[in-house]
Formats: structure tokens, sequence, C-alpha cells
């Protein structure tokens, strides 16, 4: 019918996608789509723009589908079509007999996900589709919990290196659908989490607060002790999830200890003995340390959480201070040009020890002075003195004697009783 329609009737709507355009009938569009119906109900004419991220290509497959054409449905386009159908509301028949668009791309979907090649294809594809609808973050998810069943982490790792190009955001959703479909999967998240901050650390700065919701979706309780050990000594990952995986491994130590000091007891006890002091030593020294290890998880909990409030306290100081440092630093230049240039020097002109002097030697004149200011002009003149002696025996020591005091005492050559 869609067909016959299409070749008797004139197209009367047109659509706009990316930078094509589509001349299409009215009927057969509304029939298949929710949301076409809706927006030409008014419009003859529409464009599909963002958050509607469908290609031309994808559209024209829809498209396609709508006129009741065969498509072809590949691992490169099936979640593209996937989505395409939960944007434009093709879920429903509308009197239809066949399968809609939604239901014929979920099929195709399981069938192909049994498959390691083909997952991985439909994987890659998802991540250039970012960011979308959380559709796609679902069938992200359900792509990995399938390499998960059929190629383990290694193939989950593998297909990874296109996950750079998601944002922080599509990251964070296609998480919570990997924590709702992965309840025991707990190592995988990590795995995931630690490889996409570490793509992430040189391009793109992403904020403790982003890093902590991210480490949310991991239980530290029921990660492997492989996995926990590398967790407490990872530097990329935010600070309050280091403390929880430290306070995990402490915690798995204990109930190690318990159950070692347990089995120890059971054994004893099958064999009807009775108790020694070597064992009796034995337990009290495990339960010891268990008491141990519970004061260093709460002392190092203690410690964390002060210095977390001094480091902030201490970035407030430090921005004060500096702002303050400033402001003073620029008076006190000013002020140091001012009075550097009317300083001046001591005994020189002009100077209070220079007025002083001469003020001293002014009453000795008049005879008005006291004793102990003529002691005073006394001794400053005795030490001007003796360092003008000083000055000129130096002198005199050192200098170079003249060419007739030299001529004049130079010894007489007597000759034959001539001088």
């Amino acid at each position: 019918m869609e067909k016959l329609l299409a070749r008797q009737l004139e197209p009367d709507v047109v659509i706009h996608v990316q930078d094509s355009c589509f001349r299409l009938h009215k009927g057969p569009l509304i029939a298949r789509s929710g949301y076409l119906g809706r927006q030409l109900m008014e419009l003859s004419e529409i464009t599909l723009n963002p958050p509607l991220n469908i290609t031309a290509e994808t559209f024209s497959l829809v498209t396609d589908f709508c006129y009741g054409n065969r498509i072809l449905i590949t691992p490169s386009n099936v979640a593209a079509l996937r989505t395409a159908s939960e944007l434009l509301d093709m879920t429903g028949t509308n009197g239809v007999r066949d399968e809609n668009l939604q239901q014929k791309t979920e099929s195709y979907f399981r069938s192909v996900t049994v498959n390691q090649e083909h997952t991985s294809i439909v994987l890659k594809s998802c991540f250039s589709l970012l960011p979308e609808a959380e559709t796609l973050a679902f069938l992200v998810s359900r792509c990995i919990g399938a390499l998960s069943l059929t190629g383990g982490t290694d193939a989950v790792m593998s297909c990874m290196g296109d996950v750079e190009s998601v944002g922080v955001d599509d990251f964070q959703l296609i998480l919570e659908s990997m924590s709702h479909r992965l309840a025991n999967g707990h190592d995988f998240l990590y795995r995931i989490i630690d490889f996409y901050l570490m793509v992430k650390e040189n391009k793109d700065k992403i904020t403790d607060g982003q890093k902590t919701r991210m480490c949310n979706y991991i239980d530290c309780s029921v990660l492997s002790p492989r996995l926990l050990m590398h967790a407490v000594q990872n530097p990329r990952l935010p600070l309050r999830f280091v403390v929880q995986a430290m306070f995990a491994e402490q915690l798995n130590t204990r109930r190690s200890i318990i159950s070692a000091v347990d089995h120890h007891d059971d054994r004893h006890r099958m064999e009807d003995d009775a108790a020694t002091l070597g064992a009796i030593l034995e337990r009290d020294a495990a339960m010891r340390q268990v008491a141990q290890l519970k004061a260093a998880m709460n002392t190092t909990k203690s410690r964390i959480q002060s210095l977390e409030k001094e480091l902030s306290g201490m970035k407030k100081v430090l921005n004060k201070s500096e702002s303050i440092r400033n402001k003073i630093d620029s008076s006190k230049s000013a002020s140091f040009r001012l009075s550097s240039e009317n300083k001046v020097e001591r005994g020189q002109i002009g100077s209070v020890s220079s007025v002083n002097f001469r003020s001293i030697t002014d009453k000795i004149a008049t005879g008005e002075c006291s004793s102990s200011e003529e002691s005073f002009v006394e001794s400053t003149m005795v030490e001007k003195n003796l360092g003008r002696r000083l000055i000129n025996g130096l002198k005199s020591a050192f200098r170079i004697p003249s060419k007739k005091k030299s001529e004049s005492q130079c010894p007489v050559k007597v000759e034959n009783g001539k001088v």
C-alpha cells in the first residue's frame, strides 16, 4: 500500500537531516513513527536537529522501512537503527501486522551478540554514536556483558580503545547501566573505569567529584584481592575510594585471621585434646593482631579526614596571604624608592652626627660647653688624629723613593785615593 501511494501521489512533506533533504509522503511516516506523526500534524517541513542525533544514512533506512521496503541490517548499523527507533517512537504497529523497527532491530541485536566478533563491531559503533539517549548506553552495557560471557575480560578491554571519545556524562550512563546488568561484575567495572581514567588523564580534566561518582558503582568488598591491592596503590583514583579500598583490604585480612583462628580451634576441638599453653598464646596473639588492625583502621580514617581538612584550610590561608603579600610588596617598593632618594649618610653635611659635632665645637669656642661635651670633642679629635697618623705611616712605608733621594743615598766609590 505504501509503495502504491509513493508511485501515485506527489510528496507532501520535506524533512531535513544534516545536509540532506528528503521529500516524502506523510501517510507512511505517521503510520510508523509517533514522533513524525506529532511533528507533521501542522507542519509540512521539519528538520531533525539534536538531541535527535540521526545521520542521513540512518534516516534513509528508516524511510525505507516506513515505505515497506526491505532494509539491510548489519552489525555496523544495528545500534544506530535501534537508537533511531527509540528517538522516532517507532515502537508501535498502529494496525500494521509485521514487526515495528524496534522489534526488528532488537531481534537482530540478540542474534549477533552471541558472536564475539560481531559484538565487538556493534560495541565500537556505539562509541561513535555517543552522546545520545540512554538507549545507546544500555546497548553498550549489553555488548560488554555479552563480550564478558563469550571472551572474558580480555575481549572487553580489547574493544575499549574508542572509549576515549566518550564524554564523562555518557560514560556515567554506561556505568549505571552496567551496574544493573552486571551485579557481580565489579572487577569489570573497576578495570573499565581505570582504563577510561588512564586514556583521559592527559587530554581531559576530570574532577575528583566526577571520579568519585564513577567509583560509587564499584563495591570494594567484592573486588578480587589482586584488584583491591591495585586500587590501594592507584594514583588515578580519588582519595575517598582509595580509603574505602584500604578498609576493605584490612577487613579481608581480619576475616582471614579470624577464619584461621576458628579453623585452628575447630581442629583442636575435634581432636578432643586439652588446650595447651601454646594454643592459648597463639589465639591471644591472633586476637591482639585483629585489635591492632581495627585500631589502625580507625586511626588511618581519622588521620585522612584531618589531612583533608588541613589541606583545604592551608589552601585558603595561602590564597589569602598571597593577596596580602602582593599588596604589601607594592606599597613597600613605593616607600623604599622615596626613602632611598632622601637618605643622608652618617657624617655627611646635613646628617645628625655632623650637626651635633658642629654645635659642640661652637659651644667650646664661646666657653659655654660642659666637661662631657669637651671630652667628647677631644676623643673625637684624638680618633681622627690617630687615623691620619696611621694612614700617613702606611703611605710612607709603601712609598717608592724619589730619584734625588736615591742618588744622594748611593755609596761613594773610592778608586786610587780619588773619589
